[in-house]
């Protein structure tokens, strides 16, 4: 492998990371040579994807947070540092998204949703470039965004909403921290195939559109998200910053009729 693309002594934070997207860029990271801290709300899931990591070690550290709680996102950066001894890359994945129309959407989603798809990257950046400056610079942030950010999709204003303004959150870190060497970048997954929606996607009413509009003509699987995220935090991506990579098949090339 490329030295470029190796991560050895690079500690790794992933929140959302028991599974799906999450635990495949955990798992692209430690191939990649990294030690990683798998974050998630669900105990069970979570040990069961630090096992498959090869279990709790000095590599690898599970994290039961609820991070929708601004003070434990905001502890979170510090506490990996300090069991791991450095902190390098961290990766927002975590979100939710409530299903409304939109006359109907209750304020509590709404806020909830904020708070975990916006407000807990703000802090865990923060926290994490704090970190790193005080490392003497450099690192890598990388928020998981969405193409809803491009192209809303229906009933679900405040998933769209956030992950647009978790895209210009991502924009005015890399902005502000270049300075120190500290780059912030996004990935915005298309329809991805995961064991949550797996059984849905393939046998859906809407699995022709999905198809349909999507010009490589397949969805993508966790993988084809974590290998774009695992390279923004690689060697050879030292001049990206600020970046939006679509992994999406295509979805937001243009729509047909």
């Amino acid at each position: 492998m490329s030295t470029d693309l190796v991560l050895d002594g690079q500690v790794a934070l992933v929140t959302g990371a028991a599974q799906g997207i999450g635990l495949a860029i955990a798992a692209g990271l430690r191939a990649a040579g990294a030690q990683v801290a798998l974050v998630d709300v669900q105990e069970e899931m979570l040990n069961e994807a630090v096992e498959s990591l090869g279990g709790q070690s000095d590599d690898v550290r599970g994290y039961l947070a609820d991070l929708s709680l601004p003070e434990i996102a905001q502890s979170l950066p510090g506490r990996v540092a300090d069991d791991f001894g450095q902190l390098d890359i961290a990766v927002n994945n975590a979100g939710r998204r409530g299903v409304y129309a939109f006359l109907d959407y209750p304020l509590a989603d709404w806020e909830r949703t904020f708070a975990l798809n916006v407000t807990a990257p703000f802090l865990i950046c923060r926290e994490a470039a704090k970190i790193m400056v005080a490392q003497g610079g450099g690192g890598s942030l990388v928020n998981v965004t969405s193409v809803a950010a491009d192209l809303a999709f229906g009933n679900r204003a405040a998933y769209n909403s956030s992950k647009a303004a978790l895209v210009m959150l991502t924009k005015s870190i890399a902005r502000e921290l270049g300075v120190h060497g500290v780059r912030c970048n996004a990935v915005a997954p298309g329809i991805v195939e995961t064991p949550l929606n797996s059984e849905y996607l393939r046998d859906s009413p809407v699995t022709p559109v999905i198809l349909d509009g999507t010009p490589m003509g397949h969805w993508g699987q966790p993988e084809d998200v974590a290998a774009p995220v695992v390279f923004l935090c690689t060697p050879a991506a030292k001049f990206i910053t600020g970046a939006v990579i679509h992994a999406d098949g295509g979805w937001t090339t243009g729509k047909g009729y």
